[in-house]
């Protein structure tokens, strides 16, 4: 039996994460930051913070006024956001999004990038969020849209499925399963919140190139793959995705569900 190929990306889960951030996780942590229109002095919580995009960029707006909680149940996706940023005022504080640790009202904002869909009770995760958000607070909640409109992530979801197998192409795939808009408003609802606003909005990916995005995906899937395998998954991918390509790298639109609400 051939032995499982290589891939170039590696380390541990959180690691390998870390370098999806500059690629895609900053542009969408740049668009929620812009969206809460920061002013000093505010309560901040970022929930599922994960290595800390969207919570990095709370402090660099926010400098030393107000307080910002980084709240994620992975301790190694903690101890990356800490370590990138030592010496910065953030808390960081590690339990499970359905049993937030805060009293009622203590965030004037609550926020939650690419996160929900990961929850084992979204309901229960939206209603936690909304209780600790003080009155005339905002609370954002970004997920990734349709798979088919994030065609990168489509390409590889069904490049992974043919050489690596369904459940590697499903991982991918597991992402987008909030990406419906009348979903993430039946969400809403049921969470109670009658006037959220619901909308999609765009960013853009950057990779370095193909062969990046692709042993991204592969070291975070780890599929039993060997190395003639993994050339020919690299070749269709990187043939589907070529009028994405060109001279700074792998760029493709990307697109993702906002829910906004105010308490």
């Amino acid at each position: 039996m051939n032995e499982s190929a290589k891939w170039k990306v590696t380390g541990t889960l959180p690691e390998i994460y870390e370098h999806f951030v500059p690629a895609t996780m900053r542009a969408w942590a740049n668009r929620l930051v812009d969206l809460v229109e920061l002013k000093p002095g505010k309560r901040i919580l970022d929930v599922a913070c994960g290595t800390g995009a969207v919570t990095h960029l709370f402090a660099e707006h926010n400098g030393n006024n107000g307080q910002i909680v980084g709240y994620d149940i992975n301790p190694e996706m903690l101890a990356i956001a800490q370590a990138k940023l030592p010496n910065i005022g953030i808390e960081w504080q590690l339990g499970n999004a359905l049993e937030l640790p805060f009293q009622d009202g203590a965030f004037d904002i609550v926020t939650c990038q690419h996160g929900l869909m990961f929850f084992e009770d979204r309901v229960r995760g939206l209603q936690e969020m909304y209780r600790v958000l003080a009155p005339g607070g905002k609370l954002l909640v970004l997920v990734w849209g349709s798979i088919e409109d994030n065609p990168g992530f489509l390409v590889a979801a069904e490049g992974f499925g043919r050489y690596a197998g369904i459940e590697s192409g499903n991982s991918i795939r597991g992402m987008f399963v909030l990406g419906d808009i009348s979903q993430m408003r039946s969400l809403a609802e049921t969470a109670g919140f009658q006037d959220a606003i619901i909308e999609t909005v765009a960013a853009q990916a950057h990779f370095s190139s193909v062969e990046e995005f692709v042993h991204g995906f592969g070291a975070l899937i780890q599929p039993a793959i060997d190395e003639a395998t993994q050339l020919a998954l690299l070749t269709e991918i990187t043939t589907a995705l070529q009028s994405y390509v060109n001279h700074e790298g792998l760029i493709f639109p990307m697109e993702a569900v906002l829910m906004h609400v105010r308490k």
